[in-house]
């Protein structure tokens, strides 16, 4: 028997025994194969998550004496020689992530039909998988602090639904302290502010809700130039009108429109390759709408600082991310025939509707005039609207089909793939503007699958 551990210390047990592996670099490797299990990584990917830009001379070499030790306390059987690099082989049930991501998509399917009990469950048993902060151990490492925060995303975005579940099961009382602890820490994920404020309603406590709503606008305009989203509006206007859906014994209200991390999944889900960023699309064709008015008589000055643009636009981009779920989900659910697909196709549309509230939050977002910068903002544009091009191929598909289940090729899929194949172009082309600026911020390194 053999488990993988990577939510907390990096870990390889066979049989009930650790694996012995006191070295850093050796441990380093076994988490970042671990973290592509089953896919070969390249050489020249391992030496640069390994070392960076500047890797030494005998880089390639001690490469190789690391493979080979990881073979040696493993096993060849699992750690492979593949061209053009390495591989992990890792059956299914053995690595801590893929139990914990399954877990949590099980919770959020029983939260989505009603079961909020079963899915409260589900998440307690997904988050109980965590034995502490994710490669923490490696902080010195290049790889770790964008997979650590990747990671850490989707632990709290867990909790987040859990709270939810506690929500609708009637426990605000209990989440009070938990909320505002989590809020400490993360301050600027609306989704948590939310259920605080839900909490603090359902507890009789309005006035705190509303003075929370209030320091959060405050926050957001003040650090990062946004409004609250459409979702965080339309939750106060409901406080102050006493709304029956907030009772207790109601359903939470939909939080479709608040920003919820999602871990990379080990597969590509059902035509979800750029679909996700489709429809996270309005969000990602406010910000580049925005970003790419440099005069003219736009509110948008080019004169800002590169190091306030660059954690702007990280986090119109981390808000972005949110539509990954959503799509993703409703795309299985019609795969799966628990949704047919005009509902799919309704519920894409709601999520893009939740988006357009970005468009009246970024008009104040300054553009350095700097080469990077201006490249960055105008490719960006370009992105989002490859994007939305294929988001409505897939929603346009989805309207086209009469039944529910596994999708049959046909026309209008294959015009959804080409765009999809057009808009990851272009979102790598983004990247490779906009990620070095991140970098020299030291803020987190984007793929062009995650947003």
């Amino acid at each position: 028997m053999v488990e993988f551990s990577v939510l907390g210390p990096v870990e390889a047990v066979i049989d009930g025994q650790a694996v012995p592996l006191a070295a850093e670099k050796p441990r380093a490797l076994l988490a970042i194969l671990l973290l592509s299990r089953n896919r070969v990584v390249a050489v020249s990917e391992l030496i640069e998550e390994l070392w960076g830009e500047n890797p030494p001379d005998t880089a390639t070499t001690a490469l190789q004496v690391y493979v080979s030790q990881l073979r040696k306390a493993l096993g060849s059987d699992r750690v492979l020689r593949k061209p053009p690099g390495y591989s992990i082989r890792v059956e299914e049930g053995e690595l801590d992530l893929d139990r914990f991501e399954e877990l949590v998509r099980e919770g959020r399917e029983q939260l989505e039909t009603g079961d909020a009990k079963g899915a409260a469950e589900r998440l307690k048993q997904a988050l109980a998988l965590w034995r502490g902060p994710a490669l923490a151990e490696f902080g010195a490492e290049p790889f770790a602090r964008d997979a650590g925060g990747r990671l850490e995303d989707a632990r709290v975005a867990a909790i987040e639904a859990r709270i939810e579940a506690d929500l609708a099961l009637g426990r605000h009382a209990d989440l009070l302290s938990e909320l505002e602890a989590l809020i400490s820490r993360h301050p600027y994920r609306e989704r948590l502010r939310g259920q605080l404020m839900l909490a603090q309603y359902r507890s009789g406590r309005q006035a705190e809700a509303l003075e929370l709503y209030r320091r959060t606008r405050e926050t957001l305009v003040e650090e990062l130039g946004i409004e609250p989203s459409l979702a965080l509006q339309e939750l106060e206007r409901a406080i102050l009108q006493h709304d029956p859906s907030l009772e207790v014994g109601r359903a939470p209200p939909r939080l479709d429109g608040w920003p919820i991390e999602e871990p990379q999944p080990r597969r590509r889900r059902l035509l979800v390759p750029v679909l996700v960023l489709a429809l996270a699309a309005a969000a990602a064709a406010a910000v580049a709408g925005a970003l790419a008015l440099t005069g003219g008589g736009s509110s948008v000055h080019r004169g800002g600082e590169v190091r306030p643009f660059v954690a702007k636009v990280e986090n119109f981009l981390v808000l972005s991310r949110e539509g990954r779920r959503a799509v993703s989900e409703a795309i299985d659910a019609a795969a799966a025939c628990k949704l047919t697909p005009r509902q799919a196709a309704e519920r894409l549309n709601r999520v893009q509707l939740n988006r357009q509230s970005l468009l009246q939050q970024i008009a104040a977002l300054s553009i350095p005039n700097q080469e990077g910068a201006l490249r960055a903002s105008d490719l960006l544009q370009k992105a989002a609207q490859a994007s939305i091009t294929a988001d409505w191929h897939y929603r346009d598909w989805l309207l086209g089909r009469k039944r529910c289940g596994r999708p049959k090729a046909n026309p209008d899929l294959h015009a959804a793939w080409a765009a999809d194949a057009i808009a990851t172009q272009a979102k790598q082309a983004f990247l490779a503007a906009f990620n070095p600026l991140a970098r020299r911020f030291k803020q987190r390194l984007w793929t062009a699958r995650e947003f």
